[in-house]
């Protein structure tokens, strides 16, 4: 295969194979000779924060100067951003090689009736093999979805870690964030540390209890706060006493909530610091340098979030509130209708100024926008429908004019918004070296 033909077999496996616990995953991993066993791991469940918290993790490890690999999703431009190694995506040419590698068992399975692996399940089982051909140190792994049954959950870790827990998904998961969290905490294995992001009390009590019945240290990071936290639009400083990596530290990822990714990496990376070797200054530096595209990232006068549940909606809103008082924005949103559409819209309308609303190219399960456009309208908001990203873009920007626009709704918005606005910018910075 090459490139196009690996992301089109990929891109093809929509919509085939169903999850049937761990088993394709199992089996898929074994004609392939078990590549999740070549190398150390971090796993990461969650709803809102996982990447955020998987980025720091990433960054820390590798200017520590261990070999990284890093497994997310979804992705915000291109399919390779999903498996990085040494923090930069994977190469078509490797894309292609290891794809071209993992197909093969993938139809060998089929044929012998033993299962059809998932787009997710043949995702995971590329990111592995790259991580084994690269050599890699320690992996940081991002649950797709849930926990107890995602695909990742056939690594042997030596930390978990969860991040904020909210409802979404919830038919998959269950109706009640109790049923959520029990899902999540699923990734506990025996013996092995878990850290937990400081939670509401039933939350805890879950985790805790998943954690007890396999024997896994756990972790509570309620009882270590960030000290002397200091906000700016554009990241934060704070200090935590935690063992091995008390200090202080710097991130550039802005908003309040990544105080707390920060500080549940920080979690993490302390409990295995003396096996692989950390020092504070290094992770103080990965810290500093850790980047995740597409959540509260500014391209002038434009945010990109990848807000897309009410509780991602909620720290959007309050850092526009805490670093943007009174001031109303112009919003483009798209988002899917399986999520809690219009308790996010709720959240958002104070804020608001005007919104216009599309679907992300190609997303069958987006929610209308003449729908969403209806809804906004309800709470007062000025809202208009647009046909595309691209004009939709146009008009958010007429409307905002010399003020600040918001994207936000569905991360499949914020990666086509981001191409749009690098590619705006690559044209007229190619037009002012011609002139």
């Amino acid at each position: 295969m090459n490139y196009d033909e690996a992301l089109r077999f990929i891109n093809g496996r929509a919509g085939m194979g169903k999850k049937l616990g761990l088993q394709n995953m199992t089996r898929l991993l074994a004609r392939l000779g078990e590549p999740q066993n070549a190398f150390q791991s971090i796993h990461v469940a969650g709803t809102n924060g996982k990447g955020s918290t998987c980025a720091f993790l990433e960054s820390a490890l590798r200017h520590s100067g261990l070999r990284t690999g890093l497994y997310i999703s979804p992705y915000l431009m291109r399919y390779n951003e999903r498996i990085q190694l040494g923090g930069k995506p994977i190469g078509d040419a490797l894309l292609a090689k290891l794809t071209t590698i993992a197909a093969r068992e993938v139809l060998a399975m089929e044929e012998a009736g033993e299962g059809a692996a998932t787009i997710f399940e043949l995702g995971t089982a590329i990111a592995f093999l790259a991580f084994r051909e690269a050599g890699v140190e320690y992996a940081v792994v991002e649950v797709g979805l849930g926990g107890r049954f995602d695909p990742t959950n056939v690594i042997s870790p030596v930390c978990c870690a969860i991040a904020r827990i909210g409802l979404d998904h919830v038919r998959l998961l269950g109706g009640s964030i109790e049923q959520i969290a029990a899902e999540k905490a699923g990734i506990a294995k025996e013996g092995v540390p878990l850290v937990l992001q400081a939670q509401e009390g039933s939350v805890k009590a879950v985790v805790r209890a998943a954690c007890e019945a396999r024997s896994a240290p756990f972790f509570d990071l309620s009882a270590h706060r960030p000290q002397n936290v200091a906000l700016s639009p554009l990241g934060a400083r704070f200090r935590v006493d935690l063992p091995c990596l008390a200090g202080e530290y710097e991130i550039r990822l802005p908003g309040a909530h990544q105080v707390e990714n920060a500080l549940t990496a920080l979690g993490a990376l302390s409990l295995i610091a003396k096996n692989a070797g950390l020092r504070q200054e290094a992770v103080a530096e990965g810290l500093l340098q850790a980047a995740w595209p597409g959540r509260l990232e500014w391209f002038q006068n434009t945010l990109l979030d990848g807000a897309h549940n009410p509780q991602g909606a909620s720290s959007a809103a309050s850092y526009l509130r805490e670093h943007f008082p009174g001031e109303r924005f112009t919003l483009l949103f798209g988002m899917m209708a399986d999520k809690n559409v219009e308790e996010t819209q709720k959240i958002l309308a104070p804020l608001l100024s005007g919104a216009v609303c599309v679907r992300p190219e190609g997303i069958p399960r987006a929610k209308d926008p003449g729908e969403l456009a209806r809804a906004f309208g309800a709470l007062n908001v000025p809202a208009e429908e647009a046909p595309s990203t691209k004009e939709g873009l146009l008009r958010a920007q007429a409307l905002a004019g010399d003020g600040r626009l918001l994207v936000c709704g569905s991360l499949y918005l914020v990666g086509e918004v981001r191409l749009l606005l690098e590619e705006a910018s690559q044209d007229l910075s190619n037009q002012n070296t011609a002139t």
